[in-house]
């Protein structure tokens, strides 16, 4: 899974990008879990833009899905407290038992108010 994740909004690849959710599908601030031809993927929507991201912790499996965003693009693990910006993946905050890994990130765009990402 690529570790980098953009909102691409020019691209002309588009057999990469899958239809994953209405932008009205999400208030700001908030997360889902949503799926992507057969893939599960969760997706925030910032407020300024939207970013996907693989649905568990990859410290220990907990769902991400559903966790309201922090300081617009910060998610909390809810298990054990790790922190992430869900647009860059990048850990910004360890766990409470010291892990400090990255998660998975997906590339985005939107096309006439549908959300899209490539799982490439």
């Amino acid at each position: 899974m690529p570790d980098t994740n953009s909102t691409d909004t020019n691209s002309t690849d588009t057999n990469s990008f899958v239809d994953a959710a209405p932008t009205d599908y999400l208030e700001p601030g908030e997360t889902a879990i949503v799926d992507v031809d057969g893939t599960p993927v969760a997706i925030a929507n910032t407020g300024e833009k939207w970013c996907a991201f693989q649905p568990m912790c990859p410290h220990q499996e907990t769902p991400l899905g559903g966790v309201p965003l922090m300081r617009g693009t910060l998610l909390r693990c809810p298990e054990h407290g790790s922190v992430f910006d869900v647009s860059t993946g990048e850990c910004v905050l360890p766990s409470n038992d010291g892990w400090s890994g990255n998660m998975h990130t997906f590339r985005t765009r939107v096309v006439d108010d549908v959300v899209q990402i490539s799982l490439d």
